[in-house]
């Protein structure tokens, strides 16, 4: 007798069960599918498995105009290498229209040729000269890999690929509520507090990713200081 009760409770276990799967997808809540998990790092795995190039070519629908910049400065193979840090600007970073963003569109506007009284507001990183997109460019890769695992909790200097003593970029890791890797808070930069969008992403030369929705301007010599 006591099988059978033990049987009886096991099925209604069991149609309980299909009874409450059917319900979440009668809902149109989809069941929470498995990640691929990163034992030793505790946490879902950062591997891109790709370099920065195909990383940023495989999402189109966040990088495609700095994919567009780096083919017309010709820095493809920049974004390939090794001992990197990459910080990829997404489409917003360059055309969104909000006044708070400052997206490099807005602030870098160019005069139109046929009337020096207008300006126009760019739609590509071709439209500017090709030694000032490759600056930019190279601004925001800096040297070494740099991420989570070994930036300082105060602001610090990285040297970047870009020309000029002042080429430097400031990052460090914010430990606050909601602990983020910080860009470029310095006194003085057109926007404070920049944070990553996406961080530690791994390509698969040992480099490090960082994806930013906001572009970053050089300091001076005396912001250096």
């Amino acid at each position: 007798m006591n099988t059978i009760r033990k049987q009886i409770k096991s099925l209604l276990k069991l149609a309980f069960l299909a009874i409450l799967m059917s319900g979440c997808e009668f809902e149109g809540l989809d069941l929470q599918q498995p990640y691929e998990y990163d034992y030793n790092a505790g946490m879902r795995s950062n591997e891109l498995k790709m370099t920065a190039w195909e990383f940023m070519q495989s999402r189109p629908d966040l990088f495609s105009i700095m994919t567009e910049g780096v083919k017309y400065a010709g820095l493809e193979d920049m974004y390939k290498q090794p001992n990197s840090t990459y910080l990829l600007l997404a489409d917003k970073a360059f055309n969104s229209t909000t006044e708070s963003d400052y997206s490099y569109f807005m602030t870098h506007l160019l005069p139109d040729p046929l009337d020096v009284t207008k300006t126009i507001v760019p739609e590509s990183l071709d439209m500017y000269p090709a030694d000032q997109v490759k600056e930019l460019l190279l601004y925001h890769i800096a040297k070494g890999t740099w991420t989570w695992s070994n930036l300082p909790a105060i602001p610090t200097w990285y040297d970047t690929y870009a020309s000029a003593d002042t080429a430097k970029i400031s990052m460090y890791l914010l430990k606050d509520r909601n602990p983020n890797i910080t860009f470029n808070n310095f006194e003085g930069h057109y926007k404070l507090t920049i944070k990553a969008r996406t961080t530690n992403l791994k390509t698969s030369n040992g480099s490090y990713v960082h994806v930013l929705e906001s572009w970053m301007d050089r300091p001076t010599q005396a912001q250096l200081k």
